[in-house]
């Protein structure tokens, strides 16, 4: 019974894989937007697999698909969360958890235009609760897409000191005040009293906090470049700056985009 129903959700798979619209799904390749449904091969080079291994998916045969593996299925066809709670169960996941500030009606315009760059791209909300990331961010910084990602308590975890260089000096101090100036400006925000006490409570975190000269939230102007490491890049650290913006009359989303100073680097 368990394969018949891997076989019927793999039907089901090739359905929505099929009405997804190329041009909000594949935000990095241009040449292949101009068809009207994505393919196999679209999914696999998405995901970061072969080909073969993705078609067994929609063929329901019995792998050892990982998480993350699924999590981008359900981010590139923009699976509604009954339909990835069943791509989850059936591949032998969990279903994702409602996050704790899962927000819908996002501007598609604003959501088609962040997938749509060549860079790392992703959009977040007054807690820094990850909200979408397009196909770019999923493949230099796949913790963008995981359940439940939040930036700020990436980025003062072991785990963010690897790929952020210089990260006490260059990443830290400006982060932190950020996330300080945030908590004193929305101060009935529940969710991001709980990411504060998650990023205090971060390895040499609390001594940062108390420190009685924070950084400036605003570097000037050429000092605003730090090192970030892409190894899918380069084999060395390039330099980046990060771009926020946001909808005019919407203090509640931020777009962010991880700008590379060398405009010749190719993010693949």
């Amino acid at each position: 019974m368990t394969q018949a129903r891997r076989e019927d959700l793999g039907r089901m798979l090739r359905a929505w894989r099929r009405a997804r619209d190329p041009a909000l799904a594949l935000g990095s390749a241009p040449a292949r937007r101009h068809r009207t449904y994505l393919t196999q091969l679209d999914m696999a080079l998405e995901l970061g697999v072969s080909e073969r291994w993705y078609r067994a998916l929609e063929k329901g045969e019995d792998r050892r698909y990982g998480r993350e593996m699924i999590a981008g299925v359900c981010r590139i066809l923009d699976l509604p969360a009954q339909q990835a709670a069943a791509l989850h169960r059936i591949t032998g996941h969990e279903p994702p958890a409602p996050g704790p500030t899962a927000r819908t009606g996002l501007d598609p315009a604003l959501v088609q235009l962040m997938r749509r760059q060549r860079h790392v791209s992703y959009l977040c909300d007054q807690a820094w609760d990850v909200l979408d990331a397009n196909a770019v961010a999923a493949r230099h910084c796949p913790w963008l897409v995981r359940p439940g990602a939040n930036v700020m308590t990436w980025a003062f975890s072991p785990e963010a000191r690897y790929q952020l260089r210089e990260w006490e000096g260059r990443w830290a101090a400006p982060l932190l005040t950020r996330l300080r100036l945030a908590w004193q400006r929305w101060p009935d925000n529940a969710r991001l009293d709980e990411v504060v006490r998650e990023v205090r409570a971060q390895p040499g975190v609390a001594a940062l906090w108390d420190s009685p000269a924070p950084a400036a939230p605003e570097p000037p102007p050429g000092d605003d470049v730090r090192p970030m490491f892409f190894p899918l890049v380069a084999p060395d650290p390039v330099g980046v700056r990060v771009l926020a913006c946001g909808p005019y009359d919407d203090v509640t989303v931020r777009w962010h985009l991880v700008m590379p100073v060398d405009t010749t680097l190719v993010f693949p």
